[in-house]
């Protein structure tokens, strides 16, 4: 296909179609839109139903309880005056609410008395207080006392005086306005403070429902409805029920407010919360859909007629078009043959002509690119072989870290010593893959037990040599004075000169019931009397091993009791940091401690490590920790 054809057809594509598919989406934007708006008022009206059937119900509710200290009974027990009376009364207490109960039945709390309907009558009530008001007597109006009498019995009649079938219909009546209101209308009469009865009103649901729909407005030929859970249709008008029929999904239930269109129609149903019911709007849309279809037709003929004229425009130019075309076909091919140094000369200032330019530039471009992509190539395979001897490299540092770490776990105690005395509990965690944390256990052949516990400065492989040394030095000095143990280490570890690299260590020792502990730099030991219940710090001063050379250290001692408990630990679990960045602290540490004394040493130490993963949330700690528990046993 030439090249003007193929102008051609892609202005016709480039212009028909994409007016055409504007002009259906403004159409069908424009009826979605319209169709929201439609719902979003009919779900409105909807909802106000059932916010006048609320009304309603509280309007009801709120008369009927106006007549709890009402003194119902005169009505069948006093005379015809003090009965019109009371009937007059519960009227004007009920109001226009009246019109919607069919009766009141009063239902006594006492067996001996016989329940009874009032039958509600504005007409009578209204007559009888305007005797009341003018004061005139029955005789001076013209009335008998026998006549109110029987008007009064009219209205005012008991149970057992209605027929079977009246009472089962009242009580179909009653079970239907339960189920679509949700409840009975039911107060109790109270007579000097004691419940004497119940009135209970008799309403007809179907009237109430009737009444809510007739108030909607029916500006735009809506027609309101009300549906029960067994998709039973309540209209206002007869004829409603015959279009709602042909429209309406009747063997649907509906749960939850929505909106559906159906054949023309927006559809828009709110469930009421206190009742079986649920209120819906049916609101015709037929016609302003035909307006919205006529509008977009006349739209997409206008602009085919703009697109016609255009294309006669596009006919004369293309011609020219094509020549400039041609030329440039031609360089690209020899530039395809792999021809750089070929050059297209057009000399127009239009579009075509910069074009021109551009393939000249380019071909110049391609060829200093290619030279640059050699280069570029040699390059990222250095780079390649680079990044595989870095790897190698890390993998045989990491070797190295794993070792160092397996040895210095070889360092530590494979199980713990038996002590007729102590129980021991024992836990380390560490930072890094070699941490700097160390514990020992020496036990002499005549029962005297040496427990050290130690931090050195840092972690990898430089806090794994200083526990190599100390381990070592402490081996060698089992059985000498604590203090002079620690200082002979100092000196040991400062002629080293291995530098900043320092340890803190603590050396607790038991003979016989005697105890004697020694520091260098480290926390202090926590010590609970089981003797007077009291919890002591042991704090020791003295600098870490390797920080002076002549360096002098303290010595605490005391005599065992049966239950006494120590606890050793490094900096790690004191200093740990919570997501806050807040360190845990001493404070917390006592008392984690001494929540935790009435239990066994192991369970002390799974008390603190839970403390610890609690404090920091499950991460890891950034330094090490190292928990060492005696107690002495009870006897």
């Amino acid at each position: 296909m030439k090249v003007r054809t193929q102008l051609l057809v892609a202005f016709l594509l480039l212009a028909v179609v994409p007016l055409t598919a504007i002009v259906l989406y403004s159409y069908l934007a424009s009826e979605r839109a319209f169709r929201r708006a439609m719902a979003v008022e009919a779900q409105i009206l909807a909802t106000e139903m059932g916010k006048r059937l609320y009304s309603v119900r509280r309007e009801l509710e709120e008369r009927l309880s106006a007549l709890e200290g009402l003194p119902v009974r005169d009505l069948q027990e006093g005379g015809a005056g003090a009965a019109g009376k009371v009937y007059t009364d519960l009227m004007v207490r009920m109001g226009e609410s009246a019109d919607l109960v069919d009766l009141i039945e009063f239902i006594p709390t006492a067996e001996a008395d016989s329940p009874f309907f009032i039958y509600p009558s504005r007409i009578l009530a209204q007559a009888i207080d305007k005797l009341t008001a003018e004061e005139l007597r029955l005789e001076d109006s013209g009335l008998s006392e026998k006549y109110l009498e029987e008007a009064i019995q009219q209205v005012v009649r008991g149970r057992k005086s209605l027929l079977e079938g009246e009472l089962s219909a009242l009580d179909a009546r009653n079970a239907e306005t339960e189920r679509l209101l949700g409840s009975e209308f039911t107060i109790a009469v109270r007579s000097g403070g004691e419940v004497v009865g119940h009135l209970k009103a008799h309403v007809p649901a179907s009237q109430i429902v009737r009444q809510v729909l007739s108030r909607t407005p029916r500006n735009e030929g809506e027609i309101p409805y009300a549906l029960d859970h067994d998709r039973t249709l309540y209209v206002d008008r007869p004829e409603d029920r015959l279009r709602l029929e042909g429209i309406l999904p009747l063997e649907a239930a509906t749960n939850s407010a929505s909106e559906t269109s159906q054949r023309g129609w927006i559809i828009a149903e709110t469930p009421d919360p206190e009742s079986a019911l649920a209120f819906g709007i049916a609101r015709p849309i037929g016609g302003a859909l035909k307006d919205i279809r006529r509008t977009a037709a006349r739209s997409l003929a206008y602009g085919l007629s703009m697109v016609l004229a255009a294309l006669l425009g596009v006919l004369v130019l293309s011609s020219r078009m094509t020549h400039n075309l041609d030329l440039l076909t031609a360089g690209a091919e020899r530039l395809a043959e792999g021809d750089l140094e070929t050059r297209v000369t057009i000399r127009s200032r239009n579009e075509f002509g910069r074009l021109a330019k551009t393939f000249n530039r380019m071909a110049g471009e391609l060829a200093e690119k290619q030279r640059r992509l050699l280069e570029e190539e040699k390059l990222r395979r250095e780079r390649e072989i680079e990044r595989r001897l870095l790897e190698a490299e890390n993998e045989r540092k990491s070797q190295e870290l794993e070792e160092a770490r397996q040895f210095q776990m070889s360092l530590l105690p494979k199980t713990l010593p038996q002590h007729p005395a102590l129980e021991l509990a024992v836990l380390t965690r560490t930072a890094t893959e070699v941490g700097g944390d160390y514990y020992d256990f020496f036990h002499s052949s005549s029962g005297m037990l040496t427990t050290a516990i130690g931090d050195a400065a840092g972690h990898g492989a430089r806090a794994g040599t200083m526990v190599t040394v100390v381990k070592g030095l402490l081996t060698a000095a089992a059985q000498e004075d604590l203090p002079e143990t620690l200082a002979n280490a100092a000196r040991a570890i400062k002629r080293m000169e291995l530098g900043r690299m320092n340890m803190a260590l603590t050396l607790l020792r038991v003979d016989g019931r005697k105890i004697t502990i020694s520091a260098a730099g480290m926390p202090p030991v926590l010590f609970h009397s089981h003797r007077d219940r009291k919890l002591r710090e042991i704090e020791l001063v003295g600098t870490p091993l390797g920080s002076l050379a002549h360096a002098s250290y303290q010595l605490w001692e005391s005599e065992l009791s049966a239950g006494d408990t120590f606890l050793l630990m490094t900096d790690g679990f004191p200093e740990l940091l919570n997501s806050d960045q807040e360190a845990l602290g001493y404070d917390r540490v006592r008392s984690i401690f001494e929540a935790s004394l009435a239990k066994s040493p192991q369970q002390i130490i799974d008390d603190l490590s839970s403390a610890a993963d609690e404090w920091t949330g499950g991460q890891p700690p950034h330094d090490d920790m190292t928990f060492v528990v005696l107690r002495v046993k009870q006897q």
